[in-house]
C-alpha cells in the first residue's frame, strides 16, 4: 500500500511532462503543420518573453512570494532601453539600463515587503501602477520608433537559432543552477516550506527574499529588452497581461502557489504547454475571447490540483505514521 502511494506521488512529479507529450500528439493530428520545425521554432520564440519572466516568478513563488509588476516593469525597462539606444547607439548600454531599472523595481518591491512585512500581492500590484505611470509620464504616452539595430536581440539568430530562444534557455540554466546547486536555492525552498523554521535555523529570510525580488526584477528588465526588440519599437503599454501569463506558466509547470515546491525546467514545460495551447487554437481559428477563458480555467485547475495534492500528501503521511 505504501509503495503504491509513493508511486502515485512520483508520477505526479511528471504530470506536466505527460500533459506536454499528450498535447504534442493530439495537436499533431489536429493540424498537419503543427510539428513542422518552423512552427515549433515559432512557439519557442513566442514563449521566450513570458518564460524569462516566469523563471523569476518561479524563484519568488517557491519562496512564498509573488510579483505582479513584472509585465509593466518589462515595458518600462524595455522602453527606456530603446530610448537609451537611440540616444547613444550602444546596445550594451541600453541592455544594461534595462537590467538595472528592472533590478531597482525588484529591489523596491522586496524592500517594502521585507521591511514592513507587507503583503506581496498589494505591494507589487501598486508597483504595477507606479512603473506603468512612470514610463507613460516620461514618454507622454507616445511609442518609441526607429530603434534600428536594437531589434537584433528579438529578431536575430545565432547559428540558425533565434536569439530569444537562446536567451530563454540560458536564463533557464542559470535559474536551475541557483535553485539546485546554490545555498540561495536551498534557502528559498526552506523559506517557502516553513518560513519560521528557516528563520530559526539561521537563514537570513529578509535578505534572501530581497535577492529573489531583485532577480525577478532583473529578469523582467531582460524580458522587456527582448519584447521591444521583437516589436521593433518601444511600446509603454505592451507589458500589460504578461504577469498573468508568467504566473500561469509557473503554476502549470508544477510550482506550488503555497511555496516550497517548484523547478526551473517545470516552468519551461508549463510555458511550452501554454505556448502550444495558444498556437493550436490560433491554427484552428479559436476566438481570442475563448482563448482567454481557457487560459483562466487552466490557472484554476492547476491551483486546485496543487492544493488537493498537498492535502492528500498530508493525509497519507498521517496514515503512514500510524501504520508504522
Amino acid at each position: 500500500m505504501k509503495s503504491i502511494r509513493h508511486l502515485k506521488f512520483n508520477l505526479s512529479k511528471y504530470t506536466s511532462i505527460l500533459i506536454l507529450i499528450g498535447m504534442l500528439i493530439v495537436c499533431s493530428f489536429a493540424e498537419k503543420t503543427f510539428l513542422s520545425v518552423a512552427n515549433l521554432t515559432n512557439i519557442l520564440r513566442q514563449i521566450s518573453i513570458v518564460t524569462i519572466m516566469a523563471f523569476g516568478e518561479t524563484i519568488l513563488i517557491i519562496g512564498g512570494q509573488l510579483d505582479l509588476s513584472v509585465g509593466t516593469n518589462a515595458a518600462m525597462s524595455g522602453t527606456f532601453a530603446c530610448i537609451v539606444f537611440i540616444a547613444t547607439g550602444s546596445l550594451a548600454l541600453a541592455v544594461l539600463v534595462a537590467l538595472v531599472l528592472g533590478c531597482v523595481v525588484g529591489f523596491l518591491n522586496g524592500a517594502i515587503v521585507t521591511k514592513f512585512n507587507a503583503p506581496p500581492f498589494i505591494v507589487t500590484l501598486a508597483m504595477q501602477q507606479v512603473t506603468l505611470g512612470a514610463i507613460f509620464l516620461y514618454t507622454n504616452g507616445q511609442n518609441v520608433y526607429k530603434i534600428g539595430d536594437f531589434r537584433i536581440i528579438g529578431q536575430g539568430t545565432f547559428l540558425g537559432i533565434p536569439i530569444p530562444i537562446l536567451i530563454m534557455l540560458f536564463i533557464g540554466l542559470i535559474t536551475w543552477f541557483l535553485l539546485s546547486k546554490c545555498k540561495f536555492g536551498r534557502y528559498i525552498f526552506a523559506i517557502g516550506g516553513n518560513e519560521k523554521a528557516a528563520n530559526a535555523s539561521g537563514v537570513n529570510v529578509k535578505k534572501v527574499k530581497l535577492i529573489a525580488y531583485c532577480i525577478s526584477g532583473t529578469l523582467a528588465g531582460l524580458a522587456g529588452v527582448v519584447l521591444m526588440s521583437r516589436l521593433n519599437a518601444g511600446l509603454p503599454a505592451s507589458g500589460t497581461g504578461y504577469e498573468t501569463d508568467a504566473l500561469t506558466a509557473t503554476i502549470i509547470g508544477g510550482t506550488s502557489f503555497t511555496g516550497g515546491i517548484g523547478s526551473a525546467w517545470g516552468t519551461l514545460i508549463g510555458s511550452c504547454i501554454i505556448g502550444i495551447l495558444n498556437n493550436i487554437m490560433n491554427l484552428l481559428g479559436v476566438q481570442a475571447y475563448l482563448q482567454q477563458i481557457l487560459k483562466g480555467a487552466l490557472i484554476i485547475i492547476a491551483v486546485v490540483i496543487d492544493i488537493y495534492t498537498k492535502e492528500h500528501k498530508k493525509v497519507v503521511r498521517v496514515v503512514d505514521d500510524v501504520l508504522v
